[in-house]
């Protein structure tokens, strides 16, 4: 008799991918009692609707979305940017998804099941399933995908999706070709196989399914290179298919027709355009765009309340804008450095001032979603209250004092900060004067400031950090995070073995203790259980300032009212809203 992975209901808790830009994954908290995974939303389980709803609603329409950036990395091993993920998770699917409501649902996957000791999870695959180019989806594509994220040679940043299954290890450092931790048992039924039972097993599942055959043919073991090289060319089994890409410009995406839900994804095309934030609100009110999603900008939001064609969805935003410092290299790799940054960063004047009551600060490394945070621990932690004489003394007691050049040195060496921004960005022509003012003026610490573009950053921060690692102090960037669940938010991000090019760790925080405490947090099952052991590591990161969260906020998805049935919250966002919104001219 099958038994549904849910029945180990920790075991459910979702790994999140923590994203400069970009996000992690998902832990909602199942509303069943025996937590089973709820059929029927994807397949053909549940009876009685779907019949008026074929017979009601046909795929139409075109939805223009505005975004910020689009750099073209469309492929699901190696893309980081958020805005790029949607076009993966558009194109791309994974054996199973979560709604609305937290549940699981089938996607490439009919069904599923777990060994008694929950070590081995084996899904049974839709045989009717294909990729867009007409061919079969199968087990051997989900082994294969599995295979590329795990090989020896792999530089992108999802390697902790299989770095629990059996034979990773070996797999990964070259010394077998065998991987026994993802086989295919026969076209249509995979089976994953975990060193141990963790709680976060199941969403190590649901990387996303790549075709062998498209892309394995750039591929041999321990040579990957030439998979990168079809980034912006994806052929997936998702919803739509990518028909034009201009870099920088616009993504053009088309429904899909081969994909298997034909009363999903209703909308028939979807223009993803690049938009500036200065003219962004002009394009919405005029009709050039139709969605500007996770929109925070005070003005803005009065502007989509006080127009009578636009519709507003709020939610608590599942994530945060941050400085990352550098834990690694120059003066930020001392704690009592990075504590006076701290001290001295005004973030209620920053939050006042371009919120306007729209957001507020926190000193945490979780999303407001999370179930590690309760208001009794958040008002228990400890705060960074803006105190320029105390961040003073805390440089004073470390040795760095005001020399004759007039900025903070010790042994002949001036406290100097090389800071990466990003052009036209109307939160950082905030919070780079205050910095000027504070951090300049206020602690004597020389600044170097230095624009660049966001894939710039992105190179320097993540695709080739260990060859910058000198080049830069800190950055400032938001992220999305998709998960409940709050390890993946912390052990992405700030685990050692997460230092690298390609790598998740872009602080390059490092402390032996809290890895071991991250790894041990893993393994306990029950969430009560865990709550307090997550609160410990969020106090540890937040004590040594291994990071500087800036604020946290409300976020607005503004979008035009012919678009209907569009739901979203903070761990759903609007590319799983569309698998039931559609056009209504």
């Amino acid at each position: 008799m099958k038994k549904k992975l849910i029945l180990l209901l920790a075991l459910l808790m979702v790994m999140s991918l923590f994203l400069a830009a970009c996000g992690t994954d998902d832990e909602p908290d199942n509303g069943d009692d025996n937590g089973e995974a709820v059929e029927g939303e994807n397949g053909e389980d549940e009876e009685g609707d779907d019949e008026e709803e074929e017979a009601t609603h046909e795929i139409g329409g075109l939805l223009t979305v505005g975004v910020t950036e689009i750099s073209g990395n469309f492929n699901p091993a190696y893309y980081s940017s958020t805005y790029d993920g949607y076009v993966v998770d558009l194109t791309f699917q994974t054996l199973m998804t979560r709604d609305i409501d937290g549940n699981w649902v089938m996607d490439a996957a009919d069904d599923w099941e777990v060994s008694d000791d929950g070590t081995q999870v084996t899904f049974f695959m839709n045989e009717d399933n294909v990729f867009s180019d007409g061919e079969p989806v199968t087990a051997h594509d989900v082994v294969w995908s599995y295979k590329l994220i795990s090989d020896p040679s792999y530089t992108g940043r999802y390697g902790s999706l299989a770095d629990g299954l059996l034979g990773y290890a070996e797999y990964a450092d070259g010394e077998t070709e065998d991987f026994p931790g993802v086989v295919a048992e026969d076209d249509y039924t995979v089976v994953f196989t975990f060193r141990e039972p963790l709680r976060t097993n199941i969403a190590n599942t649901t990387f996303h399914i790549m075709p062998e055959h498209y892309y394995g043919e750039a591929m041999s073991y321990n040579d990957t290179e030439g998979v990168t090289g079809l980034s912006a060319e994806p052929i997936g089994s998702g919803p739509y298919t990518l028909v034009d890409f201009a870099p920088e410009e616009y993504v053009f995406l088309e429904r899909n027709m081969n994909y298997l839900y034909e009363d999903q994804f209703l909308v028939e095309e979807i223009m993803i355009q690049a938009t500036e934030m200065t003219t962004e609100m002009d394009d919405l009110l005029s009709g050039s765009v139709d969605l500007l999603a996770g929109q925070i900008d005070p003005d803005n939001i009065r502007d989509a309340e006080a127009a009578e064609n636009i519709n507003l969805n709020s939610y608590p935003r599942s994530g945060y804008g941050y400085v990352k410092t550098n834990n690694e290299f120059g003066p930020t790799a001392e704690k009592e450095v990075r504590q006076a940054l701290y001290y001295s960063f005004n973030l209620e004047e920053f939050v006042d001032e371009y919120f306007q009551g729209y957001a507020s600060t926190q000193f945490h490394p979780y999303s407001q979603e999370s179930w590690a945070v309760t208001d009794e621990w958040v008002d228990s932690i400890a705060s960074y209250d803006f105190d320029l004489d105390k961040a003073a003394q805390i440089l004073d007691d470390a040795g760095w004092v005001v020399g004759d050049s007039g900025f903070r040195e010790r042994d002949g060496e001036t406290l100097t900060l090389y800071i990466l921004t990003m052009p036209d960005h109307d939160i950082l022509e905030t919070l780079v004067p205050m910095w000027e003012r504070d951090w300049g003026s206020g602690l004597n610490i020389e600044l170097n400031i230095a624009q660049q573009e966001f894939n710039s950053i992105l190179d320097t921060v993540i695709y080739d950090s260990d060859a910058n690692v000198e080049e830069w102090s800190m950055f400032f960037l938001a992220t999305t995070i998709t998960s409940y669940d709050p390890h993946g938010t912390v052990e992405g991000s700030f685990h050692s073995r997460h230092i690298g090019s390609g790598q998740n760790n872009t602080s390059r925080y490092s402390n032996p203790e809290l890895d071991q405490m991250m790894d041990d947090a893993e393994r306990i099952m029950d969430q009560e259980e865990a709550i307090p052991v997550y609160q410990e590591i969020g106090e540890i990161l937040t004590e040594d300032a291994a990071f500087m969260p800036v604020y946290a906020n409300t976020y607005f998805d503004f979008y035009d009212e012919k678009l209907v049935d569009f739901e979203t919250h903070g761990i759903y966002n609007w590319v799983a809203a569309m698998r039931h919104a559609r056009i209504e001219e």
